[in-house]
């Protein structure tokens, strides 16, 4: 018998197999929020060890649920990893799962779930560039509230530019446009849709810099968006 199976015919657990082991939920997300290098994957999931990360994508592959793709450049610049159709196949399955997270697990969140990194790397991918300025524009986060057993850090840089939006843990040396202060349980209830962003910063968050930015921020985030109703939690197939 494999030991990472079930040997049982029922599609359940063949299912399972491939896609119910730890970790590898959380890495299909990243992939089909458009991730694709081994870097930008871990971003996503930092709490899981680099090399349970190449184990996992080696076993999607083996799986048929992601391939590898080269790299613009060559095969010497690296490969990136592209879900297959068997893989585009389960948006729909991580989709549904987030769902009920978001209405039956709420309760199970705790303060150490409060990990601003995993945070700040979802606020760059609901970012809507098509609303952006010409200009780029940077916007610093200063997050109280964060547990000490957390791989995250109080301050971010989110750097918004129509061609890339990026968050950098060190300040990236443009000026600041905007700065968001304020505890990370709060932002993140803003983000999952348990409070608006108006009420969150009549009130727990501090929002301070120029009005060609505060008065757009919301938008320019998606935060004006209800995640799971007017904003799916696992993106749409591109292409």
């Amino acid at each position: 018998m494999d030991e990472g199976g079930y040997s049982q015919f029922c599609p359940v657990a063949k299912g399972a197999e491939i896609v119910a082991t730890r970790w590898t939920p959380l890495v299909l997300r990243e992939l089909m929020c458009g991730e694709m290098s081994f870097n930008d994957i871990h971003r996503g999931v930092p709490r899981m060890s680099r090399a349970l990360l190449a184990e996992r994508l080696r076993q999607l592959e083996s799986g048929g649920i992601i391939t590898r793709v080269p790299r613009e450049g060559g095969a010497d610049k690296g490969n990136l990893w592209k879900l297959t159709d068997a893989g585009e196949a389960l948006r729909e399955v991580i989709e549904v799962l987030g769902r009920w997270g978001l209405v039956h697990g709420r309760q199970r969140v705790t303060d150490d779930d409060y990990d601003s990194t995993v945070l700040m790397w979802a606020l760059r991918r609901r970012v809507d560039r098509d609303a952006l300025p010409a200009r780029r524009v940077v916007v610093r986060f200063d997050l109280s509230g964060i547990p000490r057993c957390r791989t995250g850090v109080r301050l971010h840089w989110l750097v918004l530019e129509r061609a890339l939006v990026d968050v950098c843990l060190k300040d990236p040396g443009h000026p600041v446009d905007c700065i968001v202060s304020g505890g990370i349980a709060t932002l993140i209830d803003v983000y999952l849709g348990h409070v608006s962003w108006r009420e969150a910063t009549q009130g727990a968050l501090a929002i301070d810099g120029s009005r060609d930015v505060t008065d757009h921020l919301e938008r320019w985030l998606r935060l004006d968006r209800i995640v799971g109703r007017d904003l799916p939690l696992i993106p749409p197939r591109s292409g």
